[in-house]
């Protein structure tokens, strides 16, 4: 027969605590010091997206200005 599911150890990345949490929880928050695993991961994705963002060109114009002008750029005194 299948055993039920049991509470699993948890050890808190900032304040090293250990603590349970449920057999479904994925990330629960730690009770000592509300270390909050969810917010970690929302910020990282996020700054993924940010500079992936910037890589690819999308933040502002798809070519840089001197890319998109056909004459030569002017110098001064000439």
């Amino acid at each position: 027969m299948s055993d039920p599911p049991r509470p699993r150890v948890f050890t808190c990345p900032r304040c090293k605590a250990s603590y349970l949490g449920g057999p479904h929880e994925q990330l629960p928050d730690c009770p000592h010091c509300g270390y909050d695993y969810r917010i970690l991961i929302v910020a990282m994705v996020g700054f993924l997206l940010l500079t992936s963002n910037y890589r690819s060109g999308v933040a502002g114009s798809s070519q840089p200005q001197a890319v998109q002008e056909d004459r030569p750029e002017k110098l001064p005194g000439r």
